[in-house]
């Protein structure tokens, strides 16, 4: 039975797996599916990618499935083709040629066009081969004159190297592949008698076109008589029997190193030079040679048990013994004796010799138990020098026979396109962290906190940001005692749910810049003690106008921690990781809601209604220097088309949410008759569909992330292209790339889904909540409603984040302005629309359908519309514009994107708003660098002492960005008139990445001395260029704030080789350019300047840098310092 299935347990999972069997053997790559945990385990080990099947020698490995030949070791069989050795005994050379490369056995006339084929290509083998032979001395080896005459033809056959042609010109095709062969063959037996020839210092003897090969190799090697000069019939018989014997073995080391070199589509003459080198290694056809030398050292037979003792102890080796194929006698061997007996009748010392040890051998108990017999090359080498052959060259001759087997697996690896050859080896080294970037098999995502301190620092904003919706969500079972204790109805009671949501709308705008700004600590101190107050002034009122008033102030103070949570992720975390972090910070947005109101109905009932303002909030810490906040910065987001698209997509399921959970306590109190603390505990399915949809969304919001990022195969995440926002209200187009990630589709792509779901889901609800149905039937619905909206809303969070990153609470202010509001105008809206229509039209009819329409339109616009990375204004909204350009680019507007190559001469600096009697200071820096984990800041020049000049050919006007006054100069450029400054280093940003560079120019004032604390920014190298920190350089230089400022990215086209000079007009000295060509790592340093300042804030850098935010995006994959 040779198929069946193999079952296994792995002791390390307690898994069982199945694995079939098909003719007795098993795919290596089942075994791939049997995986363990890797932690705790060494990661060179790669327990986490499957199991591995180690078996050195590939001693019980099959490689090829072929039909060339087979080898029965327990019958001691041989087959080629299914013919058996005594079929095939009589045969010629070209009938093995035809059966085992063709796979059918030749007619006559088969037989005669193959003979002559061969014929004609020996005569075309060119005269070079003769030449690169004979160029060496005759003493020199067979196997490098071999390799040499295989070589010279190699160089001299047009079109026979596939790279030469087309990469692929013989996989699949028979027809190049059996030309090919023919050559190799013709070739190879030329070389072979060149070799003979020389080596014996007799007369090369062209072939024949009436000869066979074996008639034309005998010829070409000298092998002839004397007078006849014709070859011996006898010889000839023997060789080409022995031919048969040898025409294949299987996998033997000779194919194989073949099947290694053509797995690579190589020609057959490089795979036979492979075959060359293995097969003359002593274990391998090299043993015949070794053979015949270990008789001769052994002289005698007297010497022989004393030689037996020492192969036995280890110290010498009995060449031609055992075969690791055989466990029994080799067939071979038969044959082979037979041939002997036929080649020389006349007595030989050395093959009595090995007779003799093979007796004393087949006598001994160490290599009976151990079943070694001897095997071909026994008794083989006898053969090739009774034919004639030097024992240097038997290696060779063998070939000679054995390249029948070689061009048919050949040319069967070829028609069946095998594989790559490339197996996996066990690591037994240092498995330690890596030293260098270019050393890790994955790269980790950039963060400058472990895992555990990312954790931590989610969960605390996480935490922070649950008390906005719980104290949203509280008041919702106390809504009906509050009505009836302040005298006032049910809608003027929502009302305060009203207030309280437009102002969580209102109040991040505010906070979220002030965050972008001043910090989060700052935020977060000024949002804890707005909503402490609010709560102590809440549990302390009796008065409805009070309590209006005094919810809008706790909503102000508590809401801005949702989009501080938000913000902290974006601090933190990566794209590639985003869902999952996402969700965990949107837990206490979720689980709040539903954990408010079971607490607020404990409360309620047992303590009354004022105990739901009592619920108490974590010290602040201490703040840090506030910046002065741009409530605007928000405001501008609705207006960018595909931003606001999503703002008002979140704010319809942020609101079908609302409306749905405002009308919870009402609608459940009137159908189920629920208390206060009943209804407070029907919100538990609600946080269960919240909590389990974050923690289940996210990950499949990560895991289509890497799916798109494998398909793209794209090794990192690009800006993806859009028409970006600037300053100034105008758009610059960024190029499409084949390279950009489309982030939008990856996250759309799940919340896509779940948006729809969410509506129809919230369309069943409403149907099925007019017609009572069980208490656990609704209860399940508020499970599904929870669950789909959360992941929507989730997705959309995630997606404005990769958008924003570097202004995330901004981004998410406005976010909170548009679902305040609209969720606002829903809770607002709900109670009256069911006291008049009812459930199921106000939720099946009005709100979803308005919902649905809206959402469909939306996501099917945003999935065709372009968006835009780091979507943060870099330079400051009221800082002028540099005006600038390259020799060959046109003039450059924020955020435009540059070719490397354009960048490389000096730019042009336009004189446009500057005053000309003031001197000037510039400096420009890339933003983007990361060196491992790292992110730094690379000087590219330090140009002092620069003034106002008018070219000799005046340059066309910068567009009119600033408008200038009458008193000023026409257009000129600034120019260095005097030596120094750090020289001008080219961009060259890694290949598919857009790095920001940034151009800030400074009053230089007279007083102005360059701070001898940077004096190492002058050497043109990276060491010296990499860490340079602006912030730090200005404060120590006592320069003021920037006069204008200007940035742009740099795609990487191709990159330039060799050194260029380049001469600009707008100076009057000559400056070089040259950019770095090589990637070159360096180590990060702080400036020892003891008047800096040492203050850092988490998004920005103070005013005076001209920076508005030097947080580098996001890139993945390795990373070097680059220019």
């Amino acid at each position: 039975m040779s198929s069946g299935t193999l079952h296994i347990k792995d002791s390390r999972t307690n898994l069982q797996y199945e694995i079939p069997i098909w003719k007795n053997a098993v795919s290596a790559l089942d075994f791939k599916r049997i995986k363990a945990p890797g932690t705790g385990t060494n990661r060179a080990d790669q327990v986490a990618a499957g199991l591995r099947v180690h078996d050195p020698g590939l001693q019980n490995t099959t490689v090829v499935k072929t039909a060339i030949s087979f080898s029965d070791h327990e019958r001691g069989l041989l087959l080629f083709r299914g013919y058996s050795l005594e079929e095939l005994w009589d045969s010629d050379f070209e009938d093995m040629v035809h059966l085992l490369v063709w796979g059918s056995y030749p007619t006559s006339l088969q037989k005669e066009n193959l003979r002559r084929q061969l014929a004609e290509l020996m005569l075309a083998v060119p005269e070079s081969v003769h030449q690169a032979i004979r160029a060496l001395p005759s003493t020199t080896s067979s196997l490098p004159l071999i390799t040499i005459g295989l070589s010279a033809y190699l160089a001299s056959a047009q079109g026979i190297i596939p790279t030469s042609t087309t990469a692929s010109s013989y996989l699949g095709n028979p027809d190049a592949t059996d030309g090919a062969i023919l050559r190799t063959i013709a070739a190879y037996a030329v070389v072979l008698g060149v070799v003979a020839s020389h080596r014996n210092g007799i007369k090369f003897s062209p072939p024949s076109l009436d000869s066979n090969y074996c008639e034309n190799l005998f010829t070409m090697a000298g092998l002839v008589h004397p007078d006849t000069r014709r070859p011996d019939p006898v010889k000839l018989s023997c060789f080409r029997r022995f031919t048969v014997l040898n025409a294949d073995h299987g996998m033997a080391l000779a194919v194989f190193s073949a099947l290694v070199t053509a797995s690579s589509l190589s020609d057959p003459i490089s795979c036979l030079i492979a075959s060359t080198g293995a097969a003359w290694g002593s274990l391998h056809f090299g043993a015949t040679e070794a053979a015949q030398q270990a008789l001769r050292e052994i002289r005698s037979p007297e010497n022989i048990p004393g030689f037996i003792d020492e192969v036995k102890k280890g110290r010498k080796k009995l060449f031609g013994y055992g075969h690791r194929s055989y466990k029994g006698a080799d067939p071979r061997v038969r044959h082979i004796q037979s041939i002997l007996h036929d080649l020389d009748p006349l007595p030989n010392d050395l093959l009595k010799l090995a007779e003799a040890i093979e007796q004393a051998a087949s006598n001994d108990e160490y290599f009976r138990s151990r079943s070694l017999y001897p095997n071909a090359d026994f008794y083989g080498n006898f053969v090739f020098t009774g034919i004639g052959f030097e024992l240097d060259i038997l290696p060779g001759a063998m070939l000679a026979q054995r390249i029948i087997g070689i061009m048919a697996h050949w040319r069967e690896y070829m028609l069946t396109r095998g594989k790559l050859f490339r197996p996996s080896h066990i690591y037994t080294g240092d498995a330690g962290e890596e030293t260098t970037p270019l050393l890790a098999s994955t790269q980790k995502p950039y963060s400058v906190f472990s895992p555990t301190a990312k954790r931590l620092i989610i969960l605390t904003a996480t935490l922070a940001s649950s008390f906005s919706p719980l104290s949203a969500n509280i008041y919702y079972p106390a809504l009906n005692a509050l009505a009836k204790d302040l005298n006032v109805s049910s809608s003027q009671i929502n009302l305060t749910i009203t207030t309280y949501m437009i102002c969580q709308g209102l109040a991040p705008t505010f906070l979220g810049s002030f965050a972008d700004r001043a910090g989060r600590r700052p935020a977060y101190i000024l949002c804890f003690l707005v909503y402490i107050a609010g709560n102590i002034a809440l549990a302390l009122q009796h008065n409805y106008v009070a309590l209006l008033v005094l919810r809008a102030v706790q909503s102000s103070g508590s809401s801005g921690t949702v989009a501080l949570a938000s913000a902290v992720a974006a601090d933190i975390i990566t794209s590639a990781e985003r869902g999952v972090y996402m969700g965990i910070t949107s837990l206490g947005n979720i689980l709040a809601p539903s954990l408010g109101p079971i607490l607020g109905g404990i409360l309620s009932e047992y303590l009354g209604w004022p105990a739901i303002f009592c619920d108490g909030t974590p010290n602040p810490s201490t703040a840090k220097k506030l910046a002065l906040p741009n409530p605007l910065a928000s405001l501008r987001l609705l207006f960018h088309l595909p931003t606001g698209l999503i703002l008002l997509s979140n704010g319809i399921v942020f609101a079908s949410y609302y409306a749905v959970m405002a009308g919870i306590p009402s609608q459940f109190k009137q159908i189920y008759g629920l208390t206060d603390l009943g209804i407070g505990f029907t919100f538990i399915p609600v946080g269960l569909g919240s909590l389990i949809s974050a923690t289940f969304n996210g990950a499949i919001v990560d895991w289509n992330y890497r799916r798109i990022l494998a398909t793209t195969g794209t090794t990192h995440v690009a800006r993806p292209k859009s028409p970006r926002p600037q300053p100034n209200g105008h758009a610059t187009t960024i190029p499409e790339t084949e390279e950009d990630f489309p982030i939008e589709r990856a996250r759309l792509q799940i919340g896509g889904p779940m948006t729809i779901a969410s509506a129809s889901i919230v369309l069943i609800y409403g149907v099925c909540i007019d017609s009572h149905p069980p208490l656990p039937v609704a209860l399940a619905l508020t499970f599904v409603v929870s669950f789909c909206l959360t992941a929507a809303y989730n997705v959309m969070n995630v997606l404005l984040v990769d958008l924003y990153y570097t202004t995330p609470a901004t981004a998410m202010a406005a976010n909170n302005l548009v679902r305040c509001f609209l969720g606002a105008a829903s809770t607002a809206a709900v109670h009256p629309m069911i006291v008049r229509w009812g459930n199921r039209i106000t939720y099946a009819f009005t709100i979803m359908n308005l919902s649905m329409h809206l959402l469909s339109t939306f996501l099917w616009f945003l999935l065709r519309w372009p968006f835009v990375a780091c979507q943060s204004e870099l330079l400051p909204h009221d800082l002028p514009i540099l005006h600038m350009r390259y020799p060959h680019s046109q003039w450059i507007s924020p955020g435009n994107t540059l070719r490397m190559s354009d960048t490389h001469p000096l730019p042009e600096l336009s004189s446009a708003g500057l005053n000309k009697n003031q001197t000037y200071l510039l400096l420009f820096v890339d933003l983007d660098v990361l060196y491992g984990s790292t992110s730094t800041v690379v000087l590219h020049w330090y140009q002092p002492n620069m003034v106002i000049r008018r070219p000799q050919t005046p340059p066309p006007p910068p567009p009119p960005r600033v408008s200038r006054r009458e008193s000023e100069p026409p257009d000129g450029v600034l120019v260095n008139l005097t030596s120094g400054g750090a020289e001008y280093i080219a961009p060259q940003p890694p290949r598919n990445t857009h790095h920001r560079y940034v151009y800030l120019l400074f009053h230089q004032g007279a007083d102005y001395a360059f701070p001898d604390c940077f004096g190492y920014i002058f050497p043109r190298t990276p060491q010296a260029r990499a860490g340079f920190d602006v912030r730090q350089f200005v404060e120590v230089a006592g320069l003021d704030a920037p006069l204008a400022g200007n940035y742009f990215f740099v795609e990487n086209d191709e990159p330039r080789t060799g050194t260029g000079t380049v001469t600009t007009t707008t100076t009057t000295t000559t400056t070089t350019s040259t950019s770095l060509l090589n990637p070159t790592t360096t180590w990060l340093r702080s400036a020892p300047c003891e008047t800096a300042t040492t203050t850092t804030t988490t998004t920005g850098m103070p005013r005076h840098t001209g920076l508005v935010n030097s947080v580098a995006c996001e890139r993945q994959g390795i990373w070097q310092i680059v220019m």
